[in-house]
């Protein structure tokens, strides 16, 4: 009898339940995140849910539905528990959904400082999206007033996911994304940049939304490209596209192929397929880049050009290619001139040819990378013309 007591003791011993719980009412609920670097300290920003106005229950319209609490310190954690000097709860980050770096603590401090924090935070999520903002403070791009959406982060979040499936200039990169690139020695960080449009002083008032379109916003606009994890300079569009074709995070995008005096056809990218393979020839290391594309024409401005024609199909295919190959050489070559290997050509010459890389790992960055010799194979289909083919549209 003694025995099945303390049995039934022991088991209720582990049943301990909640014993760390916290309720909703106790906490901020974090969904984005800004560092900045300013004067010799860290300022952080939270921008937090206001439960009160995202309710249907107690809706009130008259406070913003996110809050904005900051904290100074010389490291991360100090600037985060300064908050608890104003913010009435405790900060919550399970639902962190941006993380925005400012410029200029991306240049000096470098990416690993910046995200150690959070990595280590064990009620961090690893899938929460980092940006780069460019040319600003990440504090002004959580304080503006969005549009449709009432929360900025989710705003950026959303849009920012989309326009990776849609729009070939941007990336949507995760923490354990960034991560894996940081900790790898073939391969440099690339991140999307946001940027204020407009007064960021109107973005924080809310007359920013009572307009058809807002006079201060956000957009997406190039790529970050990081070396040792400090930000060393950033890719154009045309280099951000070239970026994403070559790195395979390409879906969907637009070309537009000249086809007269400032008339271009539409050509819709459905789907991109690339690989890249490396080679070792006379102790000098090679690279070819294998892209396979599939379009439609979605847009024909020039009436000369006979889409019912096998022929006119094949020079626009060449055509397309000569666009695509155009922005990746672009973009190979402005990473050879930063030294920053963002493709990761490194690594897949790491794992194709380890004694090769054995020798020249220390150097790759600084001696091989920018005298690598790559090559690009580009297959490119148009597939589709459009339900009306030649329009008679004239």
């Amino acid at each position: 009898m003694f025995y099945k007591f303390a049995i039934s003791m022991l088991c209720l011993l582990m049943l301990t339940g909640c014993w760390s719980r916290r309720e909703l009412n106790e906490l901020l609920i974090v969904l984005g995140v800004g560092v900045d670097w300013e004067d010799g300290h860290y300022l952080v920003s939270y921008q937090v849910v206001n439960p009160s106005e995202i309710s249907n229950q107690q809706k009130r319209g008259d406070r913003p539905p996110s809050t904005i609490f900051q904290g100074r310190g010389r490291t991360l954690f100090e600037a985060a528990r300064s908050v608890t000097a104003e913010a009435p709860r405790k900060v919550y980050m399970g639902h962190l959904q941006i993380y925005v770096i400012g410029e200029e603590a991306a240049r000096k401090k470098g990416i690993n400082e910046l995200i150690d924090s959070a990595a280590r935070d064990n009620e961090t999520r690893m899938d929460f999206n980092i940006i780069v903002a460019k040319g600003s403070k990440a504090e002004e791009v959580l304080k503006l007033y969005t549009p449709v959406e009432k929360l900025p982060s989710y705003s950026m979040q959303q849009s920012l996911q989309t326009s990776q499936k849609n729009w070939a200039p941007t990336i949507a990169v995760t923490l354990d994304e960034a991560i894996t690139k940081l900790s790898s020695q073939g391969s440099e960080l690339a991140l999307t940049g946001i940027r204020v449009i407009g007064n960021p002083k109107v973005g924080e008032t809310k007359q920013n939304i009572e307009k058809f379109m807002p006079p201060s916003r956000f957009r997406y606009s190039g790529i970050a490209a990081f070396k040792d994890d400090k930000l060393i300079g950033w890719l154009n569009e045309r280099e951000s596209r070239g970026y994403t074709d070559i790195t395979n995070n390409l879906d969907s995008t637009s070309i537009a192929v000249p086809c007269g005096e400032q008339r271009y056809l539409g050509i819709e990218v459905t789907s991109s397929d690339s690989k890249i393979k490396t080679k070792v020839v006379n102790g000098n290391p090679e690279a070819e880049v294998s892209i396979r594309t599939e379009a439609n024409i979605v847009e024909r401005s020039c009436t000369h050009v006979d889409l019912s024609n096998p022929a006119t199909i094949k020079e626009l295919e060449g055509q397309t290619k000569k666009a695509i190959q155009s922005n990746a050489e672009a973009a190979v070559n402005h990473a050879k001139d930063m030294k920053a290997d963002i493709f990761g050509f490194g690594t897949q010459m790491e794992k194709e040819h380890p004694a090769f890389w054995y020798k020249v790992k220390d150097q790759w960055r600084d001696e091989y990378f920018p005298k690598l010799k790559v090559s690009y194979k580009i297959k490119l289909y148009i597939r589709e013309t459009g339900t009306t083919e030649n329009s008679t549209i004239r």
